[in-house]
């Protein structure tokens, strides 16, 4: 589930204006909380949950991309997953992580959205991977 501001206003706004013209602090809510981590559901079915984005209007969805310390303490770029072992969740069962947008992203009017891949079940794609925009 979208959390934050994001929940609240439903959209975003960077510009000369903006405190962090860089990045963007994307929060999500865990509703299983309770039972599991995000990323202790990865010893289960669960594989990644992934923060996607598009230009208003395009069709492919882009991954987003977040900067994270490697083991030598070098920055590395990864994509935004909410269930990777670099992701803190919180104990109400809040993630924020901050998507980088300098470089990655111009300036324009996005549509985002979260979505699970899961290990397949052997149904159909669609029941092993669920999104939200």
């Amino acid at each position: 589930e979208w959390a934050g501001e994001l929940k609240r206003d439903r959209y975003f706004v960077v510009n000369t204006e903006s405190g962090d013209t860089d990045n963007l602090l994307v929060t999500v809510f865990n509703p299983n909380h309770g039972e599991n981590k995000f990323q202790n559901m990865t010893k289960g079915r669960l594989n990644n949950i992934f923060l996607y984005y598009r230009e208003l209007g395009e069709l492919h969805w882009s991954t987003a991309r977040i900067e994270v310390e490697d083991g030598d303490g070098k920055l590395t770029s990864r994509e935004v997953d909410f269930a990777a072992e670099y992701a803190d969740e919180s104990s109400y069962g809040y993630t924020s992580m901050k998507w980088k947008l300098g470089n990655f992203v111009s300036e324009g009017t996005y549509e985002l959205k979260v979505e699970t891949k899961c290990n397949p079940l052997g149904g159909p794609p669609d029941i092993d991977m669920f999104s939200t925009s």
